[in-house]
């Protein structure tokens, strides 16, 4: 029951670490060429532009994520749970990149 306690506390402990992070796309780019983040961090892609969609994805293989169709104005919230790096782009927008490192 010792041991049930302990885990419960280090894993309240460790979400409440986790940090989140904005990622703005307007002018069909990224506000970031690359950021770092730590394990369990969450990005916020907040779609900036006003009248263009876009479609955020990662195929991986590690943290692989597509979020579909972006209308503007809206925001996307990604959990990336396994270190590495991670490339992001949009599949509307071939110019947009962003890469995450994740400690």
């Amino acid at each position: 029951m010792k041991y049930l306690f302990y885990a419960i506390v280090m894993a309240l402990v460790s979400n409440a670490t986790a940090a989140e992070v904005m990622i703005s796309q307007k002018d069909k780019k990224f506000d970031k060429a690359a950021i770092k983040i730590k394990k369990g961090d969450k990005i916020v892609f907040k779609n900036n532009e006003k009248d263009i969609t876009h479609n955020v994805f990662s195929l991986g293989p590690k943290n692989a994520f597509e979020l579909k169709t972006q209308a503007p104005g809206t925001a996307s919230t990604v959990e990336f749970k396994e270190p590495g790096t991670t490339d992001v782009e949009c599949a509307i927008h071939t110019n947009m990149k962003l890469k995450v490192t994740v400690e």
